[in-house]
């Protein structure tokens, strides 16, 4: 990895910016280049695909990570030129560890799983704007928005089964985690899609920091005691597809029932009872993916490997 500052160009995520970017390198003579990025929404993906398929190393960095990297240095400008500066000295100071694509089939599942997200979040849009509506033929031409919109998510959610069984280790895992009271095929489909490797996890704590399902903590002395809250500093769309299934998981999952319980008797809030019940499906996730056996509700000692 060359040392130094960085230089900031603007590119397109088209073949020829893309170009550009691999290019960019080999003219200036540097032989190993470190590639680190933000996870920033979706737009850094195609771009890291591009570079792993071009044997550059790459890793794609949470960018609270950077964040609070930029802090401890006391950067106080934000400018495209620092935040690229700041990347390049996080890069160079922890080494982050190298990213790898998921495979063809995850790819395929997660396009799909995304594509419904938002086509449930169109369809919820224009059923607000229906519903604000008071022209007659605005509200037909909505109603058949919606309907045909609707009629989309089932046929996606259709080829997300199909795709499913016919990738048998990818509905093998479904199984499992489905086994799991609470857990439907939605939650479970984005499991799958936004975090295939979660089985390789360090243990089950690291998988739902990672989740942002851990909670954070704010104390000080003896009397600044916050009220712990989720981080959020992690995979968005898997908190977005739990909060319900933690709600039903604490009526019918003996286990996250039990645990539901005990906090309540401890005077906890509803909201952070929820939130421990979203991090306690993310564990058990974890367990019945990593023993690959599905989930018993009777066993005690329900087999998570040591954390």
């Amino acid at each position: 990895m060359r040392k130094g500052k960085s230089t900031v160009i603007t590119l397109t995520t088209t073949a020829l910016g893309l170009k550009r970017c691999s290019t960019g390198s080999k003219n200036k003579g540097v032989k190993e280049v470190h590639v680190c990025m933000e996870a920033t929404n979706v737009y850094w993906e195609k771009v890291a695909q591009f570079l792993y398929a071009k044997g550059y190393a790459v890793s794609v960095v949470n960018p609270a990570r950077i964040k609070g990297f930029a802090m401890s240095q006391l950067r106080r400008n934000k400018t495209d030129k620092q935040d690229s500066d700041v990347i390049v000295d996080f890069c160079q100071a922890i080494q982050p560890k190298l990213w790898t694509p998921p495979s063809a089939e995850v790819s395929k599942l997660r396009a799909m799983v995304r594509l419904r997200a938002t086509l449930v979040k169109t369809v919820t849009q224009q059923q607000n704007r229906l519903g604000d509506c008071q022209d007659e033929e605005s509200q037909a031409c909505y109603q058949r928005l919606i309907d045909t919109l609707k009629g989309e998510i089932k046929q996606v959610e259709g080829k997300i089964e199909a795709h499913l069984a016919h990738h048998p280790h990818l509905q093998e895992q479904a199984d499992l985690i489905e086994s799991i009271q609470g857990l439907g095929p939605i939650s479970t489909w984005t499991i799958l899609a936004e975090m295939p490797d979660l089985a390789d996890y360090e243990n089950a704590h690291a998988a739902a920091a990672d989740a942002g399902v851990n909670p954070s903590h704010h104390e000080s002395g003896d009397t600044i005691r916050r009220r712990p809250k989720l981080s959020k500093v992690g995979k968005a769309s898997i908190r977005g597809v739990l909060h319900m299934p933690a709600i039903t998981a604490i009526r019918h999952n003996p286990v996250v029932k039990a645990l539901a319980e005990r906090l309540a008797n401890r005077g906890k809030p509803k909201n952070l009872i929820i939130a421990a019940a979203m991090r306690k499906l993310i564990h058990l996730v974890y367990g019945v993916l990593k023993n690959k056996r599905p989930f018993d509700p009777n066993y005690a000692a329900f087999p998570l490997p040591a954390t």
